[in-house]
């Protein structure tokens, strides 16, 4: 409340200075020295009213210039100047005047721009009223009443602010929101995304390496399997070469096989045979497969083999 008073009053003074500057009001404060000695700068001279009648040479009088005089002579709005010459009309009156430090004002005052006598002078006391005259005064004025304003009632203004702000801007605000929830939204997504992508990938690396070892330890066991495959077939060719050998022997009797050495096949030491005439079939069963095979089917021999002969054969 006491705020509220505060800024009442200042506004109010502001008010009254504009309005005595312009002459609504009872009071004025004097600009010029057109009326030195008697009226200085910055005094303060209240306005009492009479009527045209009443005025008499040598009054002075306070009254309002017309907006077209002003423009052409560049007078203030309200003139205190003291009457030098009254003129009378058929149906009013009007006044010549001038100044007690100047010249004799260009124009004639009509009766209706008459304000009043002055009937008090306070020395001194127009000094603020005049500030509200100057452009850098009004300015000053203003930002003083607005700094005023804001620091009574900041917290007032700061409140309707936001619910000004909140009104205007809530549905703004709420799309922004709720925009910026789902792009959380779809950041949240896609980092779960990434994480099980990277996951994915880390299995598929130790995947990989796991294949890797496998396929190193199958590439050492075909590495194995194909040293295996060429000693099978180097044992596969030399036992086809000692079979060729066996076979060209078989085909040239009494050769020994190239490459055997067969010990118990030997003879025994030489003795002398005993005499036999005609072994009989039944005393050489060893022999007979042997002689079978030596033997091709269908033929038929003139004569047995001797031991020694049956000896120097390969047995099979």
């Amino acid at each position: 409340m006491k705020r509220t008073l505060v800024f009442i009053f200042i506004v109010l003074v502001c008010v009254m200075g504009f309005l005595s500057i312009r002459g609504t009001l009872p009071f004025m404060p004097i600009r010029g020295t057109s009326m030195l000695p008697e009226l200085k700068a910055g005094d303060l001279i209240s306005i009492q009213e009479i009527s045209p009648a009443q005025v008499k040479v040598g009054d002075v009088i306070v009254f309002n210039v017309p907006p077209l005089v002003r423009q052409a002579y560049n007078y203030p709005p309200v003139v205190a100047h003291r009457v030098i010459k009254i003129i009378e009309y058929q149906k009013s009156v009007g006044f010549r005047t001038k100044g007690d430090n100047t010249s004799e004002d260009p124009f004639t005052v009509r009766g209706q721009d008459l304000k009043g006598t002055i009937s008090h002078q306070f020395s001194g006391l127009g000094f603020p009223l005049l500030f509200f005259q100057s452009q850098q005064g009004l300015i000053f004025i203003v930002i003083a009443l607005l700094l005023l304003a804001f620091f009574l009632y900041g917290g007032e203004i700061a409140r309707g602010g936001n619910l000004l702000h909140r009104g205007i801007f809530a549905p703004v605000i709420r799309e922004e929101k709720m925009a910026n929830r789902a792009l959380t939204r779809k950041i949240d997504a896609t980092e779960q995304k990434m994480s099980a992508t990277e996951q994915a990938l880390d299995k598929f690396a130790g995947a990989i390496s796991e294949y890797a070892q496998h396929l190193a330890s199958h590439t050492s066991a075909i590495q194995g399997l194909a040293e295996a495959s060429h000693e099978l077939k180097r044992g596969a060719a030399e036992q086809n070469r000692v079979l060729a050998a066996v076979m060209e022997n078989l085909v040239r009797p009494g050769q020994p096989p190239v490459g055997i050495v067969m010990e118990k096949m030997a003879p025994a030491p030489e003795k002398p045979p005993p005499e036999v005439k005609k072994p009989a079939e039944s005393t050489l069963p060893r022999y007979h497969g042997a002689l079978a095979r030596m033997s091709p089917p269908g033929c038929v021999r003139k004569r047995p083999l001797s031991k020694e002969e049956i000896t120097a054969r390969p047995l099979h």
